[in-house]
């Protein structure tokens, strides 16, 4: 693949082209496929796979439930998205990850485009080989959840209205507005609202520029191209259809359900904890201290390429990047409710503005001379280094998490990255930076299949979920309740064909203890007030998710049968 950092919006493409997208995809398929049941739900995952299972059990699609309860916690799109891959062998780990998993390639591939149309060739297979090797972007793509559905509606939109707006033709608008109206059902409005922010800083920042440079009268003309996403008549046509499609699925579940919590939901989620946050409060500057961790490994890499921006060639291209990484970063800042991964949406900037810089310190002459890129590869070659001797240590020092793999791998990353610390010592950086790219790669598949089944064993939930459903096996519903247990992925794994009785207080157990061979489901943290409540003997524990040689939680469960009636 030839280097440059020419922008490639207006060549064809080529077979090379072609070729490095095949490489890419092919990438970020093993990558985020690879291993993908071996993990059990943890989190809101199991949230995902509840609903999913007992919308295709039910055959109601408009009305999500967990254990039978309604819940609306997100619109329906996440849910159904994971239908299609679960419709012939159920609902899986994995198929509750699909769409999460094609999400991050979708994502990888915008962002080759962008790069490649931005800077060219080399920027954008730079800056896709940065995103799919970013721990936290791979880690948020094998998860079920909105997130990277959420990711992919972003760039989509920006993808879409990328570059000046006077020649563009209807179907980009309208393209524009549906994805807009779609994803608003996917985690609620705010793909559109970040990517409809991002567009409007981009238009002023164009109109500010040209008053600077044209004076103001003569800029009143140019003003209308730069807003003709919503100014010009192409653009409110289209912006009709988006809010008509908006309605439709805005009104369906109410139609279909008879129920107005879908709308409450939006309302709540998007507006009042956008404006008045009720949960995830967090003080202004949490981004500051979470982006540096979502954009591992390459961290210091983003610092250098952020700093190496100024000998990029000027122009819309730059303007444009830095806009939209600024805009969006501060729209998840002015938001009162604030949480880590929310700001997933602004890694695919750094990886554009990564994948540019590191193009152009690579390949280019007037550009090698940053030396904050050089230092910060060389010292986020370190990584696999450090990473490798990790795994030997690890096999040796943590016996419970002993892999044999740990011996294979962690002296082959040695190794291989002392091969590449030499080349970049050598000044030789295109294939030094490729090896270290690869490592990185490598590191995560590990970490992704077999750091994932090492983990496992330390997890102790689906296992005492599958001994609880063996032990109850046979059970009539009246005979068993759940008490405090709010955990999703538990019912997921017990896989009821109908709902487990849930008990909403401290008499409700006392009553169900009189019923002779009944089975119970609580928390340890319940424990004591039971027994204080009811009196001790009325249950009895048969089966604990505590294990032998490991402290008791308040969120481990247990199983409780009683001995007799009254």
């Amino acid at each position: 693949m030839g280097p440059t950092t020419k922008p490639g919006s207006g060549r064809k493409w080529t077979s090379v082209d072609y070729v490095a997208l095949a490489i890419l995809v092919a990438a970020a398929a093993i990558l985020f496929f690879t291993g993908l049941s071996w993990r059990s739900l943890w989190g809101s995952e199991g949230r995902w796979a509840v609903i999913a299972r007992e919308m295709i059990q039910s055959g109601n699609y408009f009305l999500p439930t967990i254990n039978g309860v309604v819940y609306f916690d997100k619109p329906l799109l996440s849910y159904w998205a994971i239908i299609p891959f679960s419709l012939f062998s159920g609902v899986t780990e994995a198929s509750a990850r699909f769409p999460g998993v094609l999400a991050g390639i979708g994502t990888v591939v915008l962002v080759f485009a962008m790069g490649r149309g931005l800077f060219g060739l080399a920027s954008g297979f730079y800056a896709g080989l940065i995103l799919l090797t970013t721990a936290m972007f791979g880690f948020w793509s094998r998860t079920a959840s909105a997130e990277v559905l959420n990711v992919l509606a972003i760039w989509s939109m920006l993808w879409i209205l990328q570059g000046r707006g006077a020649g563009r033709p209807f179907h980009r608008y309208l393209l524009f507005y549906l994805v807009a109206a779609v994803s608003s059902f996917c985690k609620g409005p705010l793909a559109p609202a970040v990517a409809v922010t991002a567009v409007f800083a981009v238009s002023c920042v164009e109109t500010i520029r040209d008053i600077r440079q044209d004076g103001f009268g003569r800029t009143r003309r140019k003003a209308t191209e730069h807003f003709d996403w919503i100014l010009s008549l192409k653009g409110m046509l289209a912006a009709a259809c988006g809010l008509a499609l908006f309605a439709l699925l805005f009104f369906l579940p109410v139609i279909m359900t008879g129920s107005w919590e879908s709308v409450e939901l939006m309302w709540r989620e998007n507006v009042v904890r956008f404006l008045e946050p009720f949960d995830h409060v967090e003080p202004f500057y949490i981004y500051f201290k979470h982006t540096p961790v979502f954009l591992l490994p390459w961290t210091l890499l983003a610092a250098g390429a952020v700093i190496h921006m100024k000998r990029w060639a000027g122009g819309p291209e730059r303007r444009w990047l830095a806009t939209v990484t600024v805009a969006i970063f501060l729209f998840f800042t002015l938001s009162g409710s604030r949480r880590s991964y929310y700001i997933l949406p602004l890694i695919p900037a750094f990886a554009l503005i990564i994948g540019r810089s590191l193009a152009g310190f690579l390949n280019r002459e007037t550009e090698k001379g940053s030396w904050f890129m050089k230092t910060a590869l060389v010292i986020t070659a370190f990584i696999p280094v450090i990473a490798g001797m990790a795994l030997v240590a690890g096999y040796f020092g943590f016996g419970a998490y002993r892999h044999v793999s740990e011996l294979i791998v962690g002296p082959v990353m040695v190794v291989v990255e002392v091969g590449a610390l030499l080349f970049l010592f050598k000044k030789m950086y295109v294939p030094g930076t490729v090896l270290v790219i690869l490592l990185f790669f490598g590191l995560l598949l590990w970490t992704f299949t077999a750091g994932t089944s090492v983990g496992e064993r330390g997890r102790s939930l689906k296992p005492f979920a599958r001994q609880v459903a063996s032990r109850i096996e046979g059970a009539m519903d009246g005979t068993l309740a759940m008490y405090g247990v709010g955990n999703s992925s538990f019912v997921f794994y017990l896989d009821r064909k109908s709902a487990v009785r849930a008990l909403n207080d401290l008499g409700e157990v006392c009553s169900f203890a009189r019923v002779a061979g009944s089975y119970l489901i609580t928390e340890e943290a319940f424990v004591d007030a039971i027994e204080k409540e009811c009196g001790p003997g009325r249950f009895v524990r048969v089966l604990s998710e505590s294990r032998g040689g490991r402290k008791k939680k308040r969120n481990d469960l247990i199983l409780f049968v009683t001995p007799g009636g009254s």
